[in-house]
């Protein structure tokens, strides 16, 4: 599985990123765009622990499909809410 990493600031966060806009290699994803998609895999680690599958529909018909531990989503939403509180 795949680690997370949890970048909190300051901007920009990924500055790789600008190249490939003007090289027409990044989406960017924003209102609009279809939903990102959130599924429970129960059983999904070796381990018989969850996993989580995200679902990013591309505008050119391609589908990203990331997987992670459910373990390690909840380490990423623990650290943003240390930083910023309760969502609201």
């Amino acid at each position: 599985m795949p680690v997370i990493v949890v970048k909190l600031g300051p901007e920009p966060l990924w500055p790789d990123l600008a190249e490939k806009l003007k090289r027409g290699e990044l989406y960017h994803l924003g209102e609009g765009a279809p939903p990102v998609q959130v599924g429970a895999l129960e059983g999904g680690m070796v381990s018989g622990k969850p996993s989580v599958a995200i679902r990013i529909d591309l505008p050119d018909g391609k589908v990203v499909l990331a997987e992670t531990s459910w373990v390690l989503l909840h380490g990423a939403f623990l650290i943003l809410q240390a930083k910023f509180g309760e969502p609201v």
